[in-house]
């Protein structure tokens, strides 16, 4: 899905496709226009004309009603209390998603002075409005007040077609106070030990029976405490693209573009001061489907600044599913991260990558035109944990030279289209037309 500026959309309600057929589009609440871009090949373009005709309604619709976003394929019910997700569920699976036994929901507002995880405290009322009400964009604002902020003002949307919500939250954040004993601090001085420590964090508890967690991380996935090596932190842990929480029939993955640390089953990274003793770090991880987005804490004494404040945005996303896959769950994240982008007509480029892969779990990580400009140089991800052979073959039929490459875009060694891709690893091929 595509979304044009004010500027470029002023006076267009519609949109047609290269072909000159009608695709579904709506005039957002921003004053931006949305349309449905469909059949854009992979690493490539595709054209769309802009003009004054009467919108297409897209066939899987969307729409919000009574805090309830559906478009037949994803449902999500925000509470017209607190502002959180209390219900996920799919076309997929019935099970609501959510686990709310604990009193927390999806995508609640957390905030610690301190290290006392008792006074934990959230966001307070709430007041919501329809931004976008559909057909082709629904999207819920949740603006209230929130301790340690002037603000807080989350959003959650649902596109036509798609299986997976998006959020959007905007947190205000004032700055930390200073320690008023005197000769202790005041402005300038120093940040009191524990009066002054924070952290703020987005709860994401998910009620997946016997659901196993696995964290994305630089060309690989691992399981907290599994896969962990004697020595490792528990307290936090740092997740690449996405988290997957699932068990062999349903599960979700969640995608994370701007808040890269999680607490897994309990806000445990309390830890306040130097940290030099071995006794107050977490030695075990529980057997658990609940995680916190840790987005702010000025926990560790470093030299950094000891406050954040002003407007910062988090974005996450969730996909509900079947069982466990851990490419789909990389190949979403993937179009999360790197969406699609609009230019004005004659600034695109048609050179886009003909390459297709018959293997879906072998997943092209980065793509470029060699620097002698005679080949394109590829690198391959075997994104499933298990060994793949991918066949290569150039879409328009063209006859194709694979050779094994380097980081100096050499031809090493010809090699068949049949590729082997091993496990969570990264192959570099210099493929020539």
């Amino acid at each position: 899905m595509i979304v044009i500026s004010k500027e470029r959309s002023l006076g267009k309600d519609h949109a047609k496709n290269e072909h000159g057929t009608s695709v579904p589009s709506q005039r957002l609440s921003t004053g931006e226009l949305a349309f449905l871009a469909e059949n854009v090949p992979p690493l490539g373009t595709a054209s769309f004309h802009l003009s004054a005709a009467a919108p297409h309604v897209p066939a899987k619709a969307v729409a919000v009603v009574n805090g309830v976003l559906d478009n037949g394929i994803v449902r999500a019910k925000v509470d017209s209390n607190s502002g959180n997700i209390v219900e996920l569920t799919s076309n997929e699976s019935a099970h609501n998603l959510v686990d709310t036994s604990r009193d927390e929901a999806i995508n609640q507002y957390l905030f610690l002075e301190g290290k006392d995880t008792s006074k934990v405290s959230t966001s307070g009322p709430v007041r919501i409005a329809i931004e976008d009400a559909g057909p082709l964009v629904a999207t819920i604002r949740i603006e209230s007040s929130a301790p340690g902020c002037v603000d807080l003002v989350r959003r959650v949307r649902l596109k036509a077609s798609a299986d997976w919500i998006e959020i959007s939250n905007i947190v205000n954040k004032k700055r930390a106070l200073l320690n008023p004993h005197p000769g202790q601090g005041g402005p300038g001085g120093d940040f009191a030990q524990h009066e002054s420590k924070e952290s703020l964090q987005f709860a994401f508890p998910f009620a997946i029976e016997k659901g196993q967690i696995h964290i994305d991380v630089p060309l690989a996935v691992m399981r907290p405490e599994i896969d962990q090596l004697p020595g490792s932190c528990k307290n936090s842990l740092p997740v690449g693209r996405w988290i997957d929480v699932a068990n062999a029939e349903y599960g979700v993955t969640w995608a994370t573009l701007d808040a890269p640390l999680v607490e897994i089953g309990s806000l445990s990274a309390t830890m306040l001061g130097s940290q030099t003793s071995p006794e107050v770090w977490r030695k075990h991880i529980e057997p658990t489907q609940r995680f916190y987005s840790w987005i702010m804490n000025n926990h560790w004494s470093t030299n950094y600044r000891a406050y954040q404040d002003g407007p910062v945005k988090f974005r996450y996303a969730l996909r509900p599913h079947g069982g466990y896959d851990p490419a789909a769950a990389s190949r979403f994240a993937m179009g999360m991260s790197q969406p699609l982008v609009a230019s004005a007509h004659g600034q695109r480029s048609r050179m886009g990558l003909k390459l297709s892969i018959d293997q879906e779990d072998v997943l092209v990580q980065e793509c470029k035109r060699s620097a002698d400009g005679s080949a394109w140089i590829v690198r391959l991800f075997g994104a499933a944990g298990e060994d793949r052979k991918a066949g290569l073959t150039w879409t328009d039929g063209r006859t194709i030279k694979v050779w094994r490459s380097n980081l100096r875009e050499q031809p090493l060694e010809r090699i068949d289209t049949q590729v082997d891709v091993p496990a969570w690893d990264l192959i570099t091929l210099r493929i020539e037309t």
